[in-house]
């Protein structure tokens, strides 16, 4: 845990689920008149301390701007179990039928199921938003979204850091919204930022026995993946429409995998968020 991390505990009206919220504010410079800059990170059990230890330390070069850091997560100290919790808020709704094929079919069933992504980024906005904007002043035009994400909900975040998206989910569903997204960019209602990583070895990780999969299901699951080929297709579809206001980046962090990546997405996450 980061120091001097505040823990906000709520049961949300949106989906009745229990939330927690781990809350860092820059103590170093004073608060700007506009409000500080804010990160709102996704996976905060896991990647909170990583999130406030690197915006601290990139913050002592007086270029870079020292953020409120919000962890969303859930009231927990395990790991496997916030793990399970995250995948009904991460996931987009999929079929029982589609369930049932390729090697998802042998994937663990979370507790919760899966599909409540919407309703997740409702309670980003209509219930952590609140939360931390009656705990310190947040400049609404200096707002990140962190973490396994894609860039969606333009009009509630200025900037997106996606760090190792699961694009192929439900059969790449979530990209439907791609081309409604090129025609907001067009249209100059979507100005953006965005970063996109991916780690280099998550389409070759080798398989390690003691994992809950046989060599033949991680093989399938890294070919249906195509976590990386995936990332940087997308990437450069959307740096492609060359729009006023929208800035898109695309880096693969050479040497990672899934689970090694978070914290140099982070790194890279925060430098391009806040470095002026």
């Amino acid at each position: 845990m980061a120091l001097n991390a505040r823990i906000i505990d709520f049961t949300s009206k949106v989906n009745g689920r229990a939330y927690r919220l781990f809350v860092s504010i820059p103590t170093r410079r004073p608060t700007p008149p506009e409000g500080h800059a804010a990160v709102y990170l996704i996976d905060g059990n896991l990647h909170f301390g990583i999130a406030v230890d690197t915006a601290r330390i990139q913050a002592c070069w007086p270029d870079v701007i020292d953020p409120v850091v919000v962890g969303i997560g859930y009231p927990t100290d395990s790991v496997s179990t916030a793990l399970d919790l995250r995948m009904i808020d991460l996931t987009t709704p999929i079929s029982e039928e589609r369930l049932k094929k390729g090697f998802i079919a042998k994937m663990p069933r979370p507790s919760e199921g899966f599909g409540g992504m919407d309703n997740y980024f409702r309670v980003i906005e209509e219930e952590v938003k609140p939360r931390v904007e009656a705990m310190v002043a947040i400049n609404r035009q200096e707002q990140v979204l962190m973490g396994h994400s894609l860039v969606r909900h333009t009009a509630s975040f200025q900037q997106f850091v996606a760090i190792s998206p699961s694009i192929w989910w439900n059969d790449c569903a979530v990209l439907k919204h791609e081309a409604a997204f090129s025609e907001r960019v067009h249209a100059g209602q979507a100005r953006t930022r965005a970063l996109i990583t991916v780690g280099a070895l998550e389409s070759t990780t080798r398989f390690v026995p003691g994992l809950p999969a046989s060599e033949q299901d991680f093989r399938d699951m890294t070919e249906e993946c195509r976590m990386v080929p995936n990332t940087v297709e997308l990437g450069a579809r959307l740096a492609a429409l060359a729009a006023p206001g929208l800035h898109v980046e695309t880096v693969v962090h050479e040497g990672d995998d899934h689970n090694m990546v978070p914290p140099a997405g982070i790194a890279r996450g925060v430098r391009f968020a806040f470095r002026r």
